[in-house]
């Protein structure tokens, strides 16, 4: 059994490699001819480095076609030269090959998860820097923050305001904040005014540098205005931990949070599928395998994004929106079993 699960893993490794090298150069050329207008009329600047760092996010995005591609085309070559049925001769039970190819899967599930949450938000950040949306804006019944752009961890025009428990509260508008380590915050030049809790005016200052903490963080503020595929699944953990501090409770992160996941080990789940063919044992054409593939990912893809978005809009609990095509894929496997075995 040893010498069958390496003949089956290595053969999928070649496939992997090269149907993901392939798909990789195929989509960076068509976003290329797609942004070839805006290169000529001069509204943009080539610059191949973009591309190749989108190139692990564009990964990510087709690891499943990548999956079941790669083990469907292992299946076909195994019943066209009758290496299954050999297998199976000699008393491998079809389960116990269907196994080789969830190790497969799961192989498949953890070099996505990595190339998810270390790799691709690695160099989307260095695509011309983080780009954040103007202006910036956090509210909550203890916090306002809003500023008119950010460079860095560095925050332009801000106001700021702190609500106390007692009804007091104290505002800032300056010119400049910077968040150092932690809820360590540097305002430079601006003012400072206090008022109690009839909003009288208690005190008022001026400000060259001052030093303040508030629960605030630069990685708070951001996450809700830079792409949210720039952070790991730990540092959007980190992120929603504080924030589940401040009394807020992020439902769209959260789904990104499971995402951060689920998403990658879709790559496993689709596998199940394949069992199905293992069990007929039918000569499967190339042409079938090919579009049965692509039209099989893409629809459990577009599944995938529609219970996403619905969870990210709060339309249905965020675990549920990022592991319920899973949970068919299984529940299809265990009916299969129960029915046909």
């Amino acid at each position: 059994m040893r010498k069958k699960f390496i003949y089956i893993f290595l053969n999928f490794l070649k496939f992997f490699l090269i149907i993901s090298i392939l798909f990789m150069i195929l989509f960076s050329v068509i976003q290329i001819l797609d942004d070839l207008y805006s290169f000529i009329k001069g509204e943009k600047i080539f610059m191949l480095k973009n591309y190749l760092y989108t190139c692990p996010l564009l990964f990510v995005q087709i690891s499943p076609i990548i999956t079941i591609l790669s083990l469907m085309l292992i299946l076909s070559e195994m019943i066209k030269n009758y290496e299954l049925k050999v297998f199976l001769i000699s008393g491998v039970k079809p389960i116990n090959i269907f196994y080789i190819f969830l190790f497969c899967g799961f192989f498949s599930a953890i070099i996505t998860f990595s190339v998810k949450n270390s790799i691709s938000p690695y160099f989307l950040k260095r695509i011309n820097g983080q780009i954040s949306r103007i202006p910036i804006a956090f509210t909550s019944h203890n916090y306002f923050f809003y500023a008119e752009k950010v460079e860095g961890k560095k925050f332009i025009n801000v106001e700021f305001s702190e609500y106390y428990e007692e009804g007091g509260f104290r505002t800032f508008k300056i010119e400049i904040a910077e968040n150092y380590d932690g809820n360590v915050w540097i305002f430079k030049d601006g003012f400072l005014w206090e008022f109690d809790k009839e909003k009288n005016l208690i005190n008022k200052e001026k400000i060259d540098v001052k030093k303040v903490n508030i629960p605030l963080t630069y990685e708070i503020l951001s996450v809700l205005n830079i792409d949210i595929e720039t952070f790991s699944f730990f540092q959007l953990l980190r992120v929603i931990k504080k924030m589940e501090k401040l009394g807020l409770k992020p439902v769209t992160l959260i789904s990104c949070l499971y995402d951060k996941i689920a998403y990658p080990f879709l790559n496993f789940f689709i596998v199940f599928v394949i069992y199905t063919f293992l069990r007929k044992r039918e000569k499967i054409s190339n042409l079938y395998v090919f579009s049965f593939s692509f039209l099989f990912s893409f629809f459990i893809y577009f599944l995938y994004i529609l219970t996403f978005s619905l969870s990210k809009n709060a339309k249905i609990p965020p675990i549920l929106g990022t592991w319920i095509i899973q949970i068919i894929l299984l529940a299809h496997f265990f009916y299969q079993i129960k029915n046909f075995e």
